[in-house]
């Protein structure tokens, strides 16, 4: 660990200071005050205290004070809790980003045998970054599922965690008014060991290239052709036969070598049911209307950042997602404009349901226009469906 400056700790949160006294084994740190808990990891990193800690000071002619009290006291004297920090500001795991995190009491790692002894079984989730720096794991439902677990932001910078990243560790159980578990340590990111973090690139430096390997797709479709990396907008009006195409188009690409997820966003409850039992083997998150807009748009992000980090690592996947219509409009952009193939390797697909929406119509690179269905048989429109560069597809 480097040298911190007294002036950056005196800007973290306690929960920070609580991570970096538990690495540099400092014994007690969890009863001090946080201007004796920053003494003392300045005392022990070696380095010299910017201004004096008045606790010490002694004025010249004045008799040296009496050897303060020892950090473990006799069990008479009344001491806090390790689980009952000073009061500040209310705050802890919660989906509502904290005013302050410095009452939360920071999952201690490595050398903290109490914590260690209160962790309980493994959790495993995609982890979902807050715009405060914490994070959850979300282990079921998106949304604010009591499963979730937190994630303090001192773990997400110790192993450089991204969103979309699978992340498994043991947890503890909540604390005080704590409304979701917490992370004890991170075991293992992305099927690896948690340290050293993997040195990977950032999806927003790959190179976007139009598609050149083509994927397998339905009769339906065989006439406009998508590969790794397109995004593929399939639009018509209700009862067009959008949720069954797209249904088909992803038990097809299941059967391939790209790694195929659902999101369902504002389809009917009955469909919801159709798609798990049709495709046992594919993830499936999101739900039917019942699921606000937010929800479904958190799903379907989530989700391709989830494969974004595949295609860091060299990976092909697919998200397929029915509807994107009901996923509100920034939400809607960011997660279409995540398809691409990486000249570096690796590619994300994203094969949506539009419905009569034009703009991700034009922002397609393949464009599937359904016409009314004759005699219950689902019906491409030629003139209006096309595939921007086919020729490179192979």
């Amino acid at each position: 660990m480097s040298v911190l400056r007294r002036s950056e700790l005196e800007e973290s949160p306690l929960a920070d200071l609580h991570a970096i006294a538990s690495e540099l084994g400092l014994e007690g740190y969890r009863s001090m005050r946080k201007p004796e808990l920053i003494a003392a990891i300045v005392g022990e990193q070696g380095g010299e205290p910017d201004v004096a800690d008045p606790a010490e000071s002694v004025a010249p002619d004045e008799p040296e004070p009496d050897e303060p009290e020892p950090i473990d006291p006799e069990p008479h004297v009344p001491q806090p809790q390790p689980d009952e920090p000073e009061p500040v500001e209310l705050a802890g795991p919660t989906d509502e980003p904290p005013v302050s995190d410095e009452d939360h009491d920071e999952p201690a790692e490595r050398d903290s045998e109490p914590a260690a002894a209160e962790a309980g079984e493994t959790s495993f989730g995609v982890l979902d970054i807050l715009a405060n720096g914490s994070g959850f794991l979300r282990v079921g439902a998106p949304g604010q599922g009591a499963d979730d677990v937190y994630v303090s932001p001192a773990q997400i910078r110790r192993c450089e965690l991204r969103a979309g990243d699978e992340v498994e560790g043991p947890v503890r159980p909540p604390r005080r008014s704590e409304r979701h578990p917490s992370l004890v340590r991170v075991e293992q990111v992305n099927g690896a060991p948690a340290e050293p973090p993997e040195e990977r690139p950032h999806f927003s430096d790959l190179t976007p290239v139009f598609p050149s390997e083509r994927l397998a797709a339905p009769p339906e479709l065989v006439g406009q052709p998508f590969g790794k990396g397109s995004r593929v907008a399939i639009g018509g009006p209700p009862g067009a036969g959008t949720s069954r195409l797209l249904r088909e188009a992803a038990r097809t690409l299941a059967e391939g070598d790209v790694q195929v997820s659902v999101v369902l966003a504002g389809v009917r409850p009955e469909e919801v049911t159709d798609w798990s039992r049709e495709l046992p083997d594919v993830t499936i998150t999101g739900g039917g209307f019942d699921l606000s807009p937010d929800l479904a748009a958190q799903a379907a992000e989530l989700a391709v950042e989830k494969a974004k980090r595949a295609a860091e690592r060299g990976g092909d996947t697919v998200v397929v997602i029915d509807s994107l219509e009901y996923v509100p409009g920034a939400a809607q952009r960011r997660i279409f404009a995540a398809a691409r193939r990486a000249e570096e390797g690796g590619s994300v697909t994203v094969v949506a349901g539009t419905g009569v929406a034009w703009e991700p119509q034009r922002q397609a690179t393949t464009r599937v226009m359904l016409d009314p269905p004759k005699d219950g048989a689902t019906v491409v429109s030629e003139s209006r469906s096309g595939t921007l560069r086919a020729e490179l597809l192979k």
